[in-house]
């Protein structure tokens, strides 16, 4: 589990990879919705069948992207589509109002599958409107079809944060929702609605609802003319952080925790066996929208081994991971960086080492953890640390505290590969 090499750079081997969750309802709070722009194929993700095809203008949900190609939700089909065949449209917020919850369809007609339902009085992102009547929505993690004449604008007020600690700013009107962010005291808010005793909110930086009582009115004059989704300021600074050996029945859990506390994405390279024997660890890691990848099924050096033995690490490892989370790494790291022909032979993905070091399995140190990351961390690193030391797992709240206000935005491998 050393790791005797402290600085490598990529190695990019020629195969496609790409980033996946295991469900759509696993990806990010807020996906992207893009429409296409001529006709096109959607293909099963290791692109060997065509799973539906579509016309212009056809709406499909972006899970993630890379190497050309975006993984999405179509009408409740997950495929890859060429990338360079879609393109962004503005949403607008609108306010639910009917007798009735209103339904989400899977399509626009009265006869397919319904997906749920979203309440009356909340907010949600609409989209296109066709020519039937219906209009794209989400409405937290749910996205589909409802009929337009159930939304209205909402009426637009201006409201203040006067909680002395401020707000926090949940996805649904639920205290259970996840947190999309904070609201410090004094914040000047739009407020488009109100569920029972949340509000829905928005400023330049972060929309959702919020407890009303922690705010208070203000004149009408400071709220903005339009109620458009609110487009977060692009980082400029982005580093992966990556954890191997896992996972680890109780360290991994407690990354978890740490990495949803800051919205962190992170890259696992696990080991097969180590999945074999915590299945359910697996499962949360890939439910929280982390990236996995491959480490190899006994965390061997890869380079003493023949060409079948190399094939069944890897492979073996593959098979373990996609009979918990329903698909096969998406990148590779070899244990001690040791890699050759041989392996790079076998991969089917991109193989990644690192640019910094913790030393975490060496020293167990917090301290010197911190210390490493802060003095070597620069835009595009990818940090080497281990989810199997508990003393990570205690340096990983201050790491990336530090990162944060450095102005880090913290990715997946594949998404720094993208960049």
């Amino acid at each position: 589990m050393r790791k005797t090499i402290l600085r490598f750079t990529i190695l990019f081997v020629t195969a496609i990879a790409f980033v996946s969750f295991s469900t759509y309802a696993s990806a990010e709070l807020n996906p992207t919705v893009q429409i296409t722009t001529t006709d096109i194929i959607i293909f099963d993700e290791n692109l060997q069948y065509e799973i539906a095809s579509l016309s212009p203008n056809s709406i499909v949900t972006v899970l993630s992207k890379s190497n050309g190609w975006t993984k999405v939700n179509y009408q409740s089909q997950i495929g890859l589509i060429e990338s360079s065949k879609l393109k962004n449209i503005e949403a607008q917020y609108l306010l639910v109002q009917s007798k009735n919850d209103p339904i989400v369809r899977v399509s626009n007609t009265q006869q397919s599958e319904v997906l749920g339902n979203v309440p009356i009085n909340s907010i949600v992102k609409a989209y296109v409107i066709d020519s039937y009547g219906y209009t794209f929505i989400q409405y937290g993690e749910l996205s589909g079809y409802v009929q337009k004449q159930l939304l209205v604008k909402p009426t637009v007020q201006a409201r203040i944060v006067k909680e002395p600690n401020g707000l926090n700013v949940m996805h649904t009107a639920s205290s259970s929702s996840s947190q999309v962010g904070h609201l410090a005291n004094g914040t000047t808010v739009t407020m488009l609605t109100k569920l029972n005793d949340w509000v829905f909110v928005i400023t330049n930086e972060v929309a959702g609802y919020v407890h009303g009582s922690g705010l208070k009115y203000i004149p009408s004059t400071a709220v903005p003319k339009k109620t458009t989704i609110p487009k977060p300021a692009a980082s400029t600074k982005r580093v992966a952080l990556t954890f191997d050996d896992g996972p680890h029945p109780k360290v991994t859990q407690q990354i978890l925790k740490t990495l949803k506390k800051y919205d962190a994405k992170a890259t696992f390279f696990v080991v097969g066996d180590s999945v074999k024997k915590n299945p359910k660890v697996l499962k949360e890691v890939s439910a929280a929208g982390h990236e996995i990848g491959n480490h190899t099924f006994n965390h061997v050096k890869l380079t003493t081994l023949s060409v079948k033995q190399i094939q069944s690490q890897i492979q073996s490892t593959d098979a373990e991971v996609k009979a918990v989370i329903g698909h096969n790494t998406t990148v590779f790291r070899p244990p001690y960086g040791a890699y050759n022909n041989n392996v790079k032979g076998q991969l089917k993905v991109p193989n990644v080492l690192w640019t910094i070091d913790t030393l975490d399995w060496k020293h167990h140190n917090p301290t010197k953890t911190l210390q490493i990351v802060k003095a070597n961390a620069k835009n595009g690193s990818i940090i080497l640390m281990h989810d199997i030391h508990q003393t990570t797992a205690d340096a990983l709240d201050s790491v990336l505290s530090t990162l944060q206000k450095q102005g880090y935005e913290f990715v997946t491998v594949s998404e720094l590969l993208q960049k």
